[in-house]
This record gives C-alpha cells, structure tokens and sequence, in this order.
C-alpha cells in the first residue's frame, strides 16, 4: 500500500522540488571548480608555466685585482729564476730540473736514476723539497740568472750551471 504524501498536494510538492533541483544545480556549478582544485579561477600569470630567468648583469663592484704583497712577490720571482735544468760539474754532472707546475727531478749521473718530487718556495733564501718517497725538507738555494746553490738541510752546499731553461 502506498503512503499519501503528507503536506502540499502533488503540483506544489513538484514545484517546490524543481526548486530544491535548480537551487543545486546552480551550487553544483558555483562549487564544483573549487572541488576540483579551483580549476580555470587561478590568475593567468601564475598558470602559465614559468619562463627561464634571464641572468641579471652583475651590479656588483669588480673583484679587485690581487697585488701580490712583498713576500709573494719574491716567491714568485725565485720561481722563475728556478724554472728550467741546471747542471752540476762535480760527481759526474747530476742534474735537477724545475718544472712549471712545482714539481722538481733530481738525476743522478752516477746511479741513472731519476727522483721525482715537489718544489715549493718559501722565502728568498728557502725552499720545501719533498721527493716522491720522503718528508718535505727545507733547502737553502741562491740563484742568479745563470747559476745555483743548493744547500743541503745539513748544511751542505752544491753549487749548479744553468744547463737549460730560462
């Protein structure tokens, strides 16, 4: 058996549900682009997708150019002075050649051996040797343009030609 329906009659009870239906379709549609991640409502600039930043000039001051103090400067002259072959006249001509990237080789014309190492100048009379297999040791050296002395760390003084270089 069929309920009679409580209230408006039939034609009112329609009505007022088309109402209840527009009212709802009409939220649906006001709602529906925020349920849905407000799609089409955000602002065209922060939709489109972002260009490559164009690197701006630098405004920054110009890095200063670096003027060697008083003590680099001797360092880098001594270097200079170094670069190249020398010769030594005693014990059969040993030689020593210091290279550009601080790396320094002793030959030896009595063994026929090469020794590899590093060079590193530290003050006008000084130098760190550090041969490929040992602790780095302090040098005393004085060169002029066509001549070196080396002295050992014990003390000893070995004196070299320019064989080759500068």
């Amino acid at each position: 058996m069929r309920k009679k329906a409580r209230g408006k009659p039939a034609p009112e009870r329609e009505a007022t549900l088309m109402g209840h239906f527009r009212t709802r379709a009409v939220l649906s549609l006001i709602l529906f682009p925020f349920a849905i991640g407000c799609a089409g409502l955000v602002p065209e600039e922060t939709a489109r997708p972002r260009e490559p930043a164009v690197p701006q000039a630098d405004v920054s001051p110009p890095a200063a150019v670096s003027v060697p103090d008083e003590a680099e400067a001797v360092r880098m002259h001594a270097r200079e002075m170094l670069l190249g072959k020398w010769r030594r006249d005693a014990q059969g001509g040993d030689t020593i050649e210091f290279f550009d990237d601080g790396t320094v080789s002793f030959f030896s014309a009595v063994e026929k051996v090469a020794y590899p190492g590093s060079f590193r100048i530290l003050d006008k009379a000084r130098m760190e040797i550090q041969m490929k297999s040992g602790a780095p040791l302090t040098w005393g050296y004085a060169v002029t343009k066509g001549e070196l002395t080396l002295t050992t760390p014990t003390g000893m003084g070995m004196k070299y030609k320019r064989y080759r270089g500068k």
